[in-house]
């Protein structure tokens, strides 16, 4: 069944049976009588190939969406048998974003896991009002956000502030105007951000919270760039700033794990980082060790890397 749906998304992506049928790693013979069987079983046309390039009917789409919901009921059922021959405090199902994931996952799953070593561990990448309300209906243990939304029925633990700053390539001209002895995420160069308006601005994907706090942090410092580039992988873009190409916003934590030849240089107007709270989200009733000394690792490797010493563990 899944590879049922997956053959009927590629067509109604590619619109052209050749090129579908490459993608799939199949003849185009094969996938023509493939199709042919499935619609004369169903006994409707799922695709109008009459036309160049085919389109899908409405009785396609109706058959796809509905094949989507029954093969995500089959994976969502295999998974909660597998919970009869599992510990359940030796699970934890975890929500936190993409790129704050890049930092600070690879700093505490392995040292979990190592402690834990028949954990089941999954991760969960989503938008922090959606991993909230998972929460909230136990679809995840916990999840790290920095959207503080009280609720009387969660938890919350306090994390260690990020730091957040203008990257800035060490070879544009203006750089080689400053003294950059002693740069760093804690020690920023003030800098007017509008002498960096006519360069390169990289920025987050519109999707993510980090293009709101760009956007804000523009508007704040009257920053206009002359040209914007949309990157939604955040190391792609501190090893793009880096290697001497844009001006990003970013998570200064990055500094810490991505090796380039060159760091870039820390502006921010005024010579102080902004910082950002951010949270773990979880339900006390439902808490293990192994929940405990995952939040554990996390807040002592944000206190160790930005702040070289570990901090008291906060809850709210």
């Amino acid at each position: 069944m899944f590879d049922q749906l997956n053959y009927l998304m590629v067509l109604a992506e590619e619109q052209n049976i050749t090129r579908a049928a490459d993608r799939l790693f199949i003849s185009q013979p094969a996938l023509t009588v493939y199709l042919n069987r499935l619609e004369r079983d169903l006994g409707v046309r799922l695709f109008d190939r009459s036309t160049n390039p085919i389109r899908i009917t409405e009785a396609g789409t109706y058959y796809i969406s509905e094949l989507e919901k029954i093969c995500n009921m089959q994976d969502r059922l295999a998974r909660d048998l597998l919970q009869f021959n599992s510990d359940p405090d030796l699970k934890l199902n975890l929500g936190i974003g993409r790129n704050r994931g890049t930092i600070w996952l690879p700093m505490t799953l392995p040292r979990l896991q190592r402690m834990f070593p028949d954990a089941e561990i999954s991760v969960s990448e989503d938008r922090d009002v959606n991993m909230i309300e998972k929460v909230l209906h136990g679809v995840l243990d916990m999840a790290v956000v920095e959207t503080y939304v009280y609720n009387a029925k969660l938890s919350y633990l306090r994390l260690p502030q990020e730091f957040h700053l203008f990257l800035v390539p060490r070879s544009i001209p203006l750089m080689k105007s400053y003294d950059l002895t002693g740069n760093s995420m804690t020690h920023p160069l003030d800098v007017d951000a509008e002498r960096l308006s006519n360069e390169l601005f990289i920025c987050p994907s519109v999707k993510g919270s980090m293009n709101r706090h760009t956007q804000w942090m523009c508007t704040a410092y009257n920053f206009h760039p002359k040209r914007t580039m949309f990157i939604s992988n955040a190391v792609t873009v501190y090893q793009m700033v880096a290697n001497g190409m844009g001006i990003a916003f970013e998570n200064a934590a990055y500094s810490h794990f991505v090796h380039t030849e060159e760091k870039p240089v820390f502006v921010m107007p005024g010579g102080s980082p902004t910082s950002f709270r951010i949270y773990v989200v979880f339900n006390a009733k439902r808490i293990t060790p192994l929940h405990r000394t995952f939040m554990q690792l996390l807040h002592d490797a944000i206190g160790e890397t930005l702040y070289g010493r570990k901090f008291e563990m906060e809850y709210m």
